[in-house]
């Protein structure tokens, strides 16, 4: 039998594969060794594990199936190799049976798993076509990305290589969803002179990307710039800490939103909400004289969610296809309602004299970075010394690192909007056309490892003065799946129901949680 060693890590950002019992596997040179008791370092630039003879099942992999061709009997003990994650790296003395070894992520050469396809495993799905050029901290993203679905990947070539900075258009997954995103980056010129990144497909996605348009902002050096989710543009001089942050519980949530990149992130994962939905109410100190002000949040959403939502998907078996066709036959005003009544977008809300007042709801954005984004605000019905703001979603649906205000006037600034002057697709094709305008005529990336390199011309940086970079996209993507069964019709009752969705995850949450201790009390 499969050694089924819980997964256990050190952020909550990978909970997902603990709750997956994905096999970790350590391709050290012509080595190979089974990895137990994984756990991620606080910086996420590390693996511990204790290392351990190769199990006889999780050989397969390694001859590359029956006769070579990737291909294992199905319902038979050979598709143990679909739960696993291989690690490869460069020969190192130390691992060693038994051993507690260090795994540097940047020594990640290339991470593998297996995919089913039809009742066979036709091909490796490798996830690394980018990740071996995207640093430590985001190989551990790219771990996890390899038991999720998201959507396309935005590499951008930072003066050194190019590394993993965001998702696009995250979300909208129907060809009515289509939308426009804009994503901040930090990108320096190449040798050449130009600037440059990459959109690919990493998993089982059909991606279509209509437009990449790079916004180049030259402004003061003592301020930031940022966009709302419409892609408004924002100075930031003055951002202001919160005074105070607490749950509907009154528990204090304050420190992990003082400071971003600090590698502590607030969970929404208040367990007391009856209705399963999430709050967080935030204080800020203002002027009182004050009409206009700017919220500044970085924050992602969680895997949690990604979990929850492959689970749900996992209920239609095979009927899965049919329903993703139905929902294509849908108005976007439908699908948006169903979103807002399960609670995925994050509501932004700001108490006045006659109450709290909606401000927006924040689409979903993907779990695999963090996001800066300002949220406007009009505040002059607000007479106390202070402004308060509520968060609130369905349960563990975000995770958020910073919250700050800024109550400063816009400064000047510049903006080139640079279009494309090279595209250049995985076969060295230029299909720079499918991106110059939003006109329908899509970039289409059909298969994961699909990776299109865009050039852009660089614009010196006047003296005194710094440039920011802010791409803007507009598209939709597709998941791809294969489920078996029937369809599982009193699980999926649920969803229906406004508030189904957080309820399931709370309740997911709970459970997973409870056998997890129980788990513990054991060892």
């Amino acid at each position: 039998m499969i050694s089924k060693t819980p997964v256990t890590v050190a952020t909550n950002d990978i909970e997902q594969l603990k709750l997956q019992n994905r096999d970790f596997i350590l391709r050290s040179g012509t080595t190979a060794w089974y990895m137990k008791e994984v756990t991620l370092s606080a910086d996420q630039k590390t693996l511990q594990c204790t290392l351990d003879s190769l199990p006889p099942q999780h050989k397969l992999h390694l001859s590359k199936g029956r006769r070579g061709k990737l291909r294992y009997k199905t319902n038979s003990p050979e598709t143990n190799v679909l739960n696993e994650v291989h690690f490869y790296s460069p020969a190192d003395e130390a691992a060693k049976p038994g051993a507690v070894y260090t795994l540097s992520l940047d020594k990640v050469q290339k991470i593998e798993v297996l995919e089913k396809d039809k009742g066979r495993t036709t091909g490796s799905y490798v996830i690394g076509a980018i990740g071996y050029t995207i640093g430590a901290v985001m190989v551990a993203g790219i771990i996890i990305a390899a038991t999720k679905s998201s959507c396309p990947f935005v590499s951008a070539y930072d003066g050194n290589e190019f590394t993993l900075q965001g998702e696009i258009y995250g979300g909208a997954i129907y060809p009515q969803l289509c939308r426009n995103d804009y994503v901040k980056l930090k990108m320096a010129p190449n040798a050449n002179g130009s600037l440059q990144l990459k959109i690919s497909n990493e998993l089982k996605e059909r991606q279509f990307t209509d437009l990449a348009e790079l916004m180049v902002v030259t402004h003061n050096k003592n301020s930031r710039i940022l966009s709302d989710e419409q892609g408004n543009l924002y100075n930031i001089e003055k951002p202001e800490q919160p005074v105070a942050a607490t749950f509907s519980n009154n528990k204090n949530a304050l420190e992990p939103l003082l400071y971003a990149g600090d590698n502590q992130l607030l969970h929404f994962d208040d367990t007391v909400s009856a209705t399963a939905a999430n709050e967080l109410i935030l204080k800020f100190n203002k002027p009182l004289t004050t009409k206009k002000a700017k919220l500044v949040l970085a924050l992602k959403n969680s895997y949690w969610l990604d979990y929850l939502y492959g689970k749900m998907a996992e209920g239609f078996g095979s009927y899965y296809n049919t329903f993703i066709k139905q929902q294509y036959a849908k108005p976007v005003a439908e699908l948006e309602k169903w979103t807002r009544e399960q609670q995925l977008p994050l509501e932004v809300s700001v108490k006045t004299t006659a109450g709290w007042q909606k401000i927006t709801g924040l689409t979903t954005i993907g779990p695999l970075t963090t996001r800066e984004i300002v949220v406007p605000l009009t505040i002059e019905a607000i007479s106390q010394p202070f402004t308060e703001i509520k968060l609130s979603s369905g349960f563990m649906f975000w995770e958020i690192d910073y919250a700050a205000m800024d109550y400063s006037e816009n400064s000047s600034f510049t903006v080139q909007q640079l279009l494309p002057v090279t595209a250049v697709d995985e076969t060295g094709k230029n299909v720079v056309d499918k991106l110059i305008s939003a006109d329908g005529n899509y970039l289409e990336q059909p298969l994961p490892g699909t990776v299109t390199t865009i050039t852009y011309r660089y614009q010196p940086v006047p003296d005194g003065k710094t440039q920011t970079y802010i791409l803007h996209t507009k598209g939709y993507y597709e998941h791809v799946r294969n489920f078996e069964g029937g369809p599982k019709l009193a699980f999926l009752e649920q969803f229906k129901k406004p508030g189904g969705f957080p309820k399931f995850s709370m309740e997911m949450y709970k459970k997973v949680r409870s056998t997890h201790l129980e788990t513990l009390a054991v060892k």
